[in-house]
């Protein structure tokens, strides 16, 4: 049997935001590279799509936690900035942002206080991204990974749904709520959830163009920390409304299960009727419940202790993960350069990245409590 093609010196499954923009990073290093990516489109049937397709793509730009990482997190915009300069348009933009409280008599936090804000329009971001990916010499295929082989000298076999297969010496985990199904030995901190948005055409005119809704807090956080106690499904809608496109994602519905396993995508039909009554027992999202409007679901990835997965796994040489974000579009920009200097660089480059992921809670994933905020 012939031996499958060494594929590139880093394989990256999973072609959103997380492998997207680090398959940028390690291109920028010199590295080739690989992306293994089958996420559906956002007009795929079901409405079902990936996660970064309808995401808010939110970019506060102070600290929302007293943390190293979140504190790193807040200057997202200026590398997103960065990356549009190199790579062209990928979404970002400069956003108002209105906070609400929900009240009866609804005023926006921000007006008294403006606060540094931008936004990426995922739509524009994954319609573009395999474009910039190609311009930047990456690699693309268009497959689903069937399984994973640990080779018995060094490096991985991945055998892929069209019936090929690739060896890498390294190999990293960026698809998000899929990771677990392709090695299940991943830390039990790492979870999924179902989220669900309704997409609006047009834009509602009367809350103001290129302006971002969103609670001061979204109840979603905190399901997720709760996720490892649960015995039975839970769900909760968050209130929020941001741009996309010429239209509007408005809403967040999440359903966390128990255990570790994804399951199969629930109803549309029951998603949607809790998502618009949940808006309508909101006084703020009450006038746009029953807007006309799609809904878009996708399968999310998050840690149960709100802080990402990122790293070499020490049980499996040559895996690494870069997955469970709780505010991807910002983690995955600052945290993307320094996992690639940590991947390919050699010497005091590497170590001056691993250490600087170190200092900020990461590295080791799967290292009991290594997640902690610290």
């Amino acid at each position: 049997m012939t031996a499958a093609p060494l594929a590139a010196d880093v394989v990256i499954v999973g072609g959103g935001v997380a492998g997207g923009l680090l398959a940028l990073e390690l291109r920028e290093l010199g590295a080739s590279v690989t992306v293994v990516d089958a996420t559906s489109s956002p007009s795929a049937q079901g409405g079902l799509c990936s996660a970064s397709a309808i995401s808010y793509g939110a970019l506060p730009g102070w600290p929302l936690a007293p943390t190293p990482l979140a504190r790193l997190a807040a200057g997202a915009s200026r590398r997103w900035c960065r990356l549009q300069r190199r790579h062209g348009a990928l979404g970002w933009r400069p956003c108002r942002l209105r906070l609400h409280v929900g009240g009866a008599g609804l005023r926006a936090l921000s007006a008294w206080w403006p606060l540094p804000f931008a936004q990426v329009d995922s739509a524009v971001l994954v319609a573009r991204l395999p474009l910039v990916l190609a311009a930047a010499g990456v690699m693309c295929r268009a497959a689903r990974v069937e399984r994973l082989d640990p080779q018995p000298t060094a490096g991985w076999e991945l055998h892929l749904s069209d019936g090929t297969s690739l060896q890498t010496s390294k190999l990293v985990l960026a698809a998000g709520a899929h990771c677990r199904q392709l090695w299940s030995a991943l830390p039990s901190r790492l979870r999924s959830s179902w989220a669900a948005v309704l997409e609006l055409a047009p834009y509602p005119a009367h809350l103001g163009r290129a302006t971002a809704w969103l609670p001061v807090s979204f109840g979603r956080a905190g399901l997720e920390r709760r996720a490892a106690g649960l015995s039975q499904p839970e769900w909760l809608v968050d209130s929020g409304l941001v741009p996309w496109v010429d239209g509007a994602l408005l809403g967040q519905h999440t359903l966390v299960r128990p255990g570790l396993e994804l399951g199969a995508p629930p109803s549309s039909v029951e998603v949607e009727q809790q998502l618009r009554q949940g808006l309508a027992g909101q006084s703020w999202g009450a006038p746009l419940a029953w807007l006309p409007g799609q809904l878009r679901q996708a399968a999310v990835a998050f840690c149960s202790e709100g802080v990402p997965l990122v790293g070499p796994l020490a049980a499996a040489p040559g895996l690494w993960v870069f997955t469970g974000f709780s505010a991807g579009f910002s983690q995955v920009p600052v945290l993307a350069p320094l996992l690639a200097q940590a991947l390919v660089s050699g010497g005091a480059q590497a170590e001056a990245a691993t250490r600087r992921l170190h200092q900020l809670g990461l590295g080791r994933p799967d290292q009991v409590g290594a997640d902690r905020c610290r």
